[in-house]
């Protein structure tokens, strides 16, 4: 974490993987018509996030039967058929586990807009069998990426970057956004 830029660091931090991701693919951002920008992020520049965001710590569990997991090390990251899935190692205490696991991530469409979910995360524990973790981590809102007041000739703006459309591709992600300018009514 100490070597990432000090912004890209507080991103990551403060889990706003999406602007992070969105500083990683700055590079290929472009604009299709004047309202329209379309991102696309590459597999390395998801890796990158990943492994700036890691060690992670979750505690599962409450009292004595409460296990901590961290993970830490992702590798081989890939994007198929709309999913993304990426090895992970996972180690847990008290409980001694130490396992490579294989997390399966996608987007969902909803109504407002998009939701990075978590499709699977099946961990082996030992003495109570294999368990899926995937409920364990709420779903992410991807349905506005940018909300920011400007000042635009001398009036306030709110500008306003919303998803609207995600595709999983074969080497990236690609988002297509709408650029939103509301100016603000005087009192």
């Amino acid at each position: 974490m100490e070597s990432l830029p000090g912004a890209l660091r507080e991103l990551v931090e403060g889990r706003s993987l999406v602007l992070a991701l969105l500083l990683a693919a700055s590079p290929a951002i472009s604009a299709t018509q004047p309202e329209e920008v379309r991102i696309q992020i590459r597999r390395e520049a998801v890796l990158s996030v990943l492994q700036a965001a890691m060690p992670y710590t979750l505690a599962v569990g409450a009292g004595p039967l409460s296990e901590n997991l961290v993970f830490s090390e992702p590798t081989t990251l890939r994007f198929e058929e709309g999913r993304i899935a990426f090895a992970v190692r996972c180690q847990g205490s008290p409980i001694p586990l130490d396992q490579v696991l294989h997390p399966v991530f996608t987007f969902r469409r909803e109504a407002a807009g998009y939701q990075l979910v978590l499709e699977s995360l099946p961990v082996g524990v030992p003495g109570f069998g294999r368990v899926d973790l995937k409920d364990l981590f709420p779903p992410v809102d991807l349905q506005t990426l940018l909300r920011q007041g400007v000042v635009l000739s001398g009036r306030p703006t709110i500008l306003e970057v919303r998803v609207e459309r995600i595709l999983v591709l074969r080497d990236v992600i690609e988002l297509s956004a709408r650029l939103r300018l509301t100016p603000i009514a005087s009192r």
